[in-house]
């Protein structure tokens, strides 16, 4: 053990800047505290001085607070556990087991940049919240801990020789804005006992590869959530009395509106004009997450690194790998890149709240393969992703199929057709085309020891489990499966179920005593 960490140690005061933001961020999400600050303001016409006392009583109470926390927080780092203690009225302490953290995450926020500080994140399998959260920690201590989280075993000499090629790398490219966290460690480092580190870049991606994944990584969805009350505020009678908007009318109605085809080709026009308007924001947003991205591997680990604005480096280590998914939306069809996704165990994943996991932008069917190729520690044997799958049987579609149809079949028979029952066959028809496109692209592929999964409708995903990860198997059948020799067959892992539904029995079978003849014989950890 590292004898800086053996004894209980404080944070700096740098990190009450950290403190002070977080609980400023909490209160603006939970939006309580600001209700006395809003409701005098809103009685005084925002006129009165008590709004400005409210205002200073807030912004005081969010510092003492975050002062608080500061002074009170220790951390102590043992030979196989990480202790923590905070609070000053009800105290805390956690003991966090060397062997039960998944990731450990390096972040360099703004504020933090001037100082050369960082923090340091640890999470947990099976925890929905972050354990441990370091901040205002400097580099060279920030990497020893590090290694020491993720590497409990790496000797303590090796662990100075790692920060040294760390710290040296670090002073190399304090200059250029786009110096990489975790470089050092894709180049091998020598001490003064010859020891070396020994590190793998796996993945680099560039400015043009994260552009394109911000491109076809689009969610219209969240945009349409966000951005249907702002347009709601728009007065649209009003601004179809302006000239512009007459004028644009006009031109419709003679030049587009009599023509179906012209009209059909405007509104493709459209659409993809709003796509590509909306994907500058996910292009830029993707640009200043992730660049400049690099994967690396050390040893059993994975090392992220990127980011513009707040610098990341997140660790997972392999045997943490529960299940590897390959997902490909609509436009990435076309593109032909794949996002590669590492799941851990369920709680808190690297991409933190929003359940996304260590993902791998921007990758082609060439490149997955050397990097599956690269990642032996897991137990997937498979190198390449597959070209077929055997589809689920039809029943699965015919059981539901035929059930969005019948609240517009219903309704056109006792109020006749009606715009309003038009509109629900309408919907009706579309809920039936996606569960057809679902179930066409669902189905499964048994390639050894390994089982692949692919769901998918416009776009598509590929899930690739090894059965020695899986931790129970249940093959569950209804009536009609039984007549028909179909099953469902799930799989569970620490990462959650996977599915496979209406499959031959015999399949089940197959798979489901594959699983369990392989886990029967092994008696290594399953997280």
């Amino acid at each position: 053990m590292h004898k800086r960490f053996s004894q209980w140690s404080g944070l700096s005061p740098w990190s009450i800047i950290s403190y002070t933001l977080n609980t400023i961020r909490l209160v603006i999400s939970n939006g309580y505290a600001m209700i006395p600050v809003v409701y005098t303001g809103w009685k005084q016409g925002f006129n009165s001085p008590w709004v400005i006392v409210a205002v200073v009583g807030v912004a005081l109470a969010v510092l003492v607070y975050a002062i608080i926390q500061w002074a009170m927080f220790r951390y102590r780092l043992y030979e196989d556990k990480l202790g923590v203690r905070q609070g000053l009225i009800f105290k805390k302490t956690h003991e966090i087991p060397l062997s039960k953290i998944q990731n450990v995450r390096l972040e360099q926020p703004f504020y933090f940049r001037p100082m050369g500080l960082y923090s340091l994140v640890v999470e947990t399998a099976g925890s929905k919240e972050d354990e441990a959260v370091l901040a205002a920690v400097n580099y060279r201590k920030a990497i020893q801990l590090k290694h020491k989280l993720v590497n409990p075993l790496l000797p303590s000499a090796l662990e100075d020789v790692a920060a040294d090629a760390e710290d040296k790398y670090q002073a190399e490219n304090a200059i250029g804005n786009n110096a990489e966290i975790n470089g050092a460690e894709s180049h091998g480092a020598y001490g003064n006992k010859g020891l070396k580190t020994r590190s793998e870049s796996l993945v680099r991606k560039d400015f043009k590869q994260l552009l394109l994944f911000g491109l076809y990584q689009n969610n219209l969805f969240w945009f349409a959530i966000i951005a249907g009350p702002i347009i709601g505020q728009f007065d649209w009678s009003q601004l179809a009395d302006t000239h512009l908007a007459q004028s644009a009318w006009h031109w419709y109605e003679l030049t587009i509106g009599t023509n179906v085809l012209y009209q059909i080709v405007l509104a493709s026009l459209l659409m993809i004009g709003f796509y590509l308007l909306l994907s500058l924001i996910s292009m830029g947003a993707s640009v200043l997450k992730y660049y400049p991205y690099h994967l690396s591997r050390d040893s059993n680990t994975l090392h992220r690194s990127g980011g513009i604005i707040a610098k990341q480096s997140d660790a997972l280590a392999l045997q943490r790998i529960q299940v590897i998914r390959f997902s490909q939306p609509v436009i990435g069809r076309l593109l032909k890149l794949w996002t590669v996704y590492f799941k851990q165990v369920k709680g808190t994943e690297v991409e933190q709240k929003s359940q996304r996991h260590m993902l791998v932008p921007s990758m082609t069917r060439q490149t997955v393969s050397a990097l599956l190729k690269n990642m032996k520690g897991i137990e997937a044997r498979t190198t390449e992703l597959p070209k077929h799958y055997n589809p689920i049987h039809f029943g699965w579609y015919w059981r539901r199929g035929l059930a969005p149809l019948i609240v517009p079949a219903v309704n056109t028979i006792g109020m006749g057709l009606t715009p309003i029952t038009e509109l629900m066959w309408l919907i009706g028809l579309g809920f039936t085309i996606g569960l057809y496109l679902r179930y066409r692209q669902w189905g499964y592929f048994l390639d050894g020891n390994d089982c692949w999964i692919h769901t998918g409708m416009l776009g598509h995903s590929w899930h690739l489990i090894a059965l020695k990860k899986v931790q129970h198997v249940t093959i569950i059948q209804t009536k009609g499966q039984k007549r028909k020799g179909l099953a469902t067959l799930e799989l569970g892992l620490a990462s959650g179920t996977q599915t496979i539904p209406y499959l031959p029995l015999n399949d089940a079978r197959e798979i489901a005593e594959r699983a369990l003849a392989i886990t029967g014989r092994s008696y290594q950890n399953w997280i």
